[in-house]
């Protein structure tokens, strides 16, 4: 089993250093006033575990730079991944309001910097800012949103071709940048860990993979794919019909 690297430097954000223009931790928290010192930020390597499934929920963790991965295993050890996180998320909500274990593991894709806001403070910027439990609202609707999002993914596409069509859109719209050719998306996951998000093999993955090359719909280098026809993919993605 791989062991995780956990996070290698502490940056101290205590009354409001590091935090953006605006004043607030950052999007959808920015009910997080400067004169709060309720945040602790860290550097986190890749490969590093934020918190993990099981672990007992002591806050929340807003992502500030890089991407994470949350994912959730059985007890065969079978691991499907769930979600891309990106800039802005707010990581482990629930069980950080709640103090029950995390649902999942936060993982990092790369390098980048995370935010801590412990329980209480959640509580307590919820009892003196109306707007924070507003916001934190938002949040948790957001989260049950991409859950149905992933479920309708995984159960209601009929083919593996569907599924990772569309999720290569969903990432497209994420994490995408626009160039004169089409949408460019660097590598953000193995294609092991594709099939883990899609529930497929491996093998089938990089058979998909080799006929949308074929096809020119993407085109494939050793740091992303570019995406040529992305019509070609949304009619991928709508097969069923």
């Amino acid at each position: 089993m791989q062991v995780m690297a956990r996070a290698v430097r502490v940056e101290d954000t205590r009354n409001g250093r590091a935090l953006n223009d605006n004043g607030y931790v950052g999007s959808p928290l920015r009910a997080v006033p400067k004169s709060e010192p309720v945040t602790i930020g860290k550097l986190y390597p890749r490969n590093a575990a934020i918190f993990c499934e099981g672990e007992t929920g002591r806050g929340a963790y807003v992502l500030r730079t890089g991407r994470v991965k949350i994912s959730i295993s059985s007890a065969d050890g079978k691991k499907l991944i769930m979600r891309l996180a990106r800039p802005g998320d707010v990581l482990g909500l629930y069980a950080g309001l709640t103090g029950r274990a995390y649902e999942a593991t936060a993982e990092m894709v790369e390098d980048g910097r995370v935010e801590f806001i412990s329980r209480d403070g959640l509580l307590r910027l919820m009892r003196g800012e109306r707007s924070f439990g507003l916001d934190l609202v938002q949040v948790l609707s957001q989260q049950f949103s991409e859950s149905v999002e992933h479920a309708r993914l995984l159960m209601l596409s009929e083919s593996a071709v569907e599924k990772l069509s569309r999720l290569i859109l969903k990432w497209s719209s994420d994490f995408g940048e626009r160039q004169a050719e089409g949408v460019y998306l660097r590598n953000l996951l193995t294609q092991e860990e594709i099939a883990q998000i899609i529930g497929a093999s491996r093998e089938t993955v990089t058979r998909l993979f080799s006929a949308l090359k074929r096809k020119q719909i993407i085109h494939v280098n050793g740091h992303g794919m570019l995406i040529r026809n992305r019509a070609a993919l949304a009619s991928l993605a709508q097969s069923t019909a």
